[in-house]
């Protein structure tokens, strides 16, 4: 890992006092700048993660680095997790209060950092709040579970965009777990959160605009499935064979760690994911791949195979 620059602006001129925003990016584009532009102002310092996109992201990253932005360059394509560890650690490590993690994609409210530090100062010691998070993403909203005396929505677990860890929250926890590599990582940090009896809280009335996948037509087997009455062929959230990997195999090594502690939550997760899988190996894109993908994934979380996916089986799904 490398550190090509490294931010300079006064944090005394920024609008939220301890407060750095880390940005894991891969092959980032002219869009991160916008992402960048939405954050700036609200916090300290900005600290961006390069994992490992190499020379290509050269300009990019030069770029990103002209705005007062510190970026570090992990050498190799590591994950998201490792990403948010480098970044997270380098910003404690350098005196900051809480930290918010930001994917490279999405468009952050200019108030968000100011209300979801309110939450934090709002928020009863007894509650023990230890992550703030967004509450609604592309239009959905939170569906909170509990409410706090002091009258704090909460959340048992929430997407790894848009959160505001505290210092002490990310010491005690620890680091996000490296073994998933990518997807599940911020599930896993929130469940663990709340097994240090951390409460997750909502910002309340806040949205931010990030990209999930993208949609694809639902055609099982080929055959379309269309809608009543409009005609047009329905869609489903549809990930690449490379992310069904990690979705089936992460999945499964959760409900392994939660299965006698959390079963309602267990049986949630093996219906919602179930589905997702069924549609994509038989609706495709790629659906040879996507079945060998989900097959390999949960196969390898049944027997607690973790870190990067086999070279074998990049080869062959890419």
């Amino acid at each position: 890992m490398s550190s090509t620059s490294r931010a300079q602006r006064d944090p005394a001129s920024a609008s939220a006092t301890g407060v750095v925003a880390v940005v894991p990016t891969f092959y980032p584009t002219e869009d991160v700048r916008t992402t960048l532009g939405h954050v700036i102002p609200q916090v300290d310092q900005v600290v961006v993660v390069d994992d490992g996109s190499g020379v290509d992201a050269d300009e990019q990253l030069a770029a990103i680095a002209a705005l007062g932005v510190t970026v570090l360059r992990l050498a190799e394509n590591s994950g998201i997790a490792t990403a948010l560890n480098t970044g997270v650690k380098a910003a404690f490590d350098g005196g900051a209060s809480h930290v918010l993690t930001l994917d490279q994609d999405t468009h952050l409210p200019s108030d968000y950092v100011t209300v979801a530090l309110g939450i934090f100062a709002r928020a009863h010691p007894v509650t023990n709040v230890g992550i703030v998070v967004v509450d609604g993403v592309n239009g959905a909203s939170a569906l909170p579970s509990a409410r706090s005396p002091e009258g704090l929505y909460l959340v048992p677990e929430a997407i790894q965009t848009g959160m505001l860890l505290s210092r002490e929250c990310y010491q005690t926890v620890g680091p996000f777990d490296e073994r998933l590599v990518i997807d599940c990582v911020d599930t896993e940090y929130c469940l663990r959160a709340t097994d240090h009896s951390f409460r997750i809280a909502i910002a309340a009335g806040t949205s931010v605009r990030h990209t999930i996948g993208r949609r694809a037509q639902l055609r099982p087997f080929g055959i379309p499935i269309r809608h009543r009455g409009s005609g047009q062929v329905a869609t489903y959230q549809y990930h690449s064979p490379f992310r069904r990997y990690y979705i089936a195999r992460n999945n499964v090594d959760l409900v392994f760690r939660n299965a006698r502690r959390r079963p309602r939550w267990v049986l949630a997760v093996a219906k919602r994911e179930t589905g997702g899988m069924i549609v994509s190996m038989v609706s495709g894109p790629q659906r040879l791949a996507q079945i060998l993908a989900v097959i390999t994934g949960t196969v390898h979380g049944l027997v607690r195979r973790r870190g990067k996916l086999p070279r074998w089986l990049q080869r062959v799904i890419s």
